[in-house]
């Protein structure tokens, strides 16, 4: 989830944002790491273009999802789960949303859905919080549309500042993603994400991950907490 706007530099092509991160069992206070997070980001045509891959402590991939974003608009989203073999991708023309999805058994389902309200997905959501920075530190709530792959739809979300912590010199904002349906949320627990004020940059998250964990045979979706580290990377063209 940590997609920042790349930035541009002159005479040498763009600038490859590159960020890391490890996801560790919620419960074990960093201790436990399961999986493994690369996020590149670069510009082409005016459009941000991202692509995160997941992978296992073995250095298997277990997902990788691509984004296109423009602004703070998700364009285009794609993923693959080779852990259950699923795959699934939205599309955004006009005031349409477009959804395919495959399953382990290979049949394809697709639903279109009006775009209303702020849509948002893993490949806008740093651009999203970013955009509204000033709102959301203010205290302000933002009500968002995550568009969720495999349910083939969007779903509502408010996103809410719960406070700031000291962190050594910096200071980060606490925000809060919780879902507005009754029934959603008995199924989600709320994510909470910290963000630094000096860099806007998503430090910690934690909640519900694309991967999943295995348990007796079957995989289980995973709430994990994720540790992001940042690189740059200039990259001529």
């Amino acid at each position: 989830m940590s997609l920042l706007v790349a930035l541009l530099l002159p005479f040498v092509g763009f600038a490859q944002t590159v960020s890391t991160a490890n996801l560790y069992d919620l419960k074990s206070e960093q201790t436990k790491k399961l999986y493994t997070l690369e996020v590149q980001l670069s510009e082409s045509d005016g459009s941000i273009h991202s692509e995160a891959v997941y992978k296992d402590l073995t250095g298997k991939t277990v997902v990788r999802e691509q984004g296109v974003i423009q602004g703070a608009q998700v364009k285009s989203y794609e993923i693959e789960r080779p852990q259950t073999s699923e795959k699934g991708k939205f599309t955004v023309a006009g005031d349409k949303i477009h959804f395919e999805y495959t399953g382990a058994n290979g049949k394809k389902k697709t639903a279109d859905e009006k775009l209303k309200g702020l849509l948002l997905s893993t490949a806008n959501f740093n651009a999203v919080v970013k955009e509204n920075w000033d709102a959301l530190s203010s205290g302000k709530e933002l009500d968002v549309r995550f568009a969720v792959w495999d349910r083939l739809e969007t779903v509502g979300f408010t996103l809410k500042k719960m406070g700031d912590t000291d962190k050594g010199g910096d200071k980060w904002m606490e925000l809060r993603m919780k879902p507005t349906s009754f029934v959603i949320a008995a199924l989600v627990d709320p994510v909470y994400l910290w963000y630094s004020h000096e860099s806007k940059k998503l430090m910690v998250m934690k909640g519900r991950v694309a991967p999943k964990i295995e348990s007796r045979g079957q995989w289980k979706d995973l709430d994990a907490e994720v540790v992001y580290t940042y690189d740059q990377k200039a990259v001529s063209k």
